[in-house]
């Protein structure tokens, strides 16, 4: 992080003591002493406008979930961006699991030779930092702002409304959910695009309400 100029490290559930971490951060142990820990995923992510969950397990098209995009094609998309993005990785040993990868709205992954695709966590986030890195730093200036956390949640939170209000079965509404979340979550959408689809799901809310 400290080689390519991140600061804001939050770490959940700690499994080893930070204390005895330090001496291997070297000149980046003030990144270290400055992290924030908290004990749930959910606790990380509160303040987020896009959250970029990673992972070497992708799909095709046919798991939702899975459906990822390479770092290349990420970090084009973010150079004309401007907001909090978090960027997930999970754990040394297995990575994310499934339930955390939802809480994503882009999946993130570094391709790497089919024989081993698992790449050690601290080169993952080597990786995907220095190519965040070596875009940022081509002198691209931000124009397109990335909704507020708040927003985020009041079009997920209407989003969730219209979709249930539908008369198809419970595992369908929670397909198309996630299907919506993944889509608009690679859209990278702006404040002003956030706002006319949250406008857009509350009108079918409101019109499911007047029919009844």
């Amino acid at each position: 992080m400290k080689n390519f100029g991140f600061k804001d490290l939050v770490i959940v559930n700690p499994k080893f003591p930070l204390e005895k971490a330090k001496k291997y951060a070297s000149h980046g142990v003030d990144v270290l002493e400055n992290a924030k820990i908290v004990t749930i995923l959910d606790e990380a992510l509160k303040n987020s406008s896009l959250v970029v969950v990673t992972s070497c397990k992708v799909s095709s098209g046919d798991d939702i979930l899975r459906t990822a995009l390479t770092l290349k094609e990420f970090v084009k998309k973010i150079a004309d961006y401007e907001g909090v993005i978090t960027l997930v990785f999970g754990r040394e040993s297995i990575g994310l699991k499934r339930e955390e990868i939802e809480k994503g709205d882009i999946l993130l992954t570094i391709p790497a030779s089919k024989d081993y695709p698992s790449l050690n966590l601290s080169h993952a986030v080597a990786i995907t930092l220095y190519e965040i890195f070596l875009k940022l730093s081509e002198g691209h200036v931000p124009k397109l702002k990335l909704p507020r956390p708040g927003e985020v949640k009041i079009l997920y939170k209407n989003m969730r409304e219209a979709v249930k209000s539908l008369s198809i079965p419970e595992h369908k509404k929670k397909k198309i959910l996630i299907t919506f979340k993944k889509v608009l979550g690679r859209a990278m959408l702006t404040t002003h695009e956030t706002h006319v689809l949250t406008g857009f799901f509350r009108k079918i809310c409101s019109r499911k309400v007047e029919k009844q």
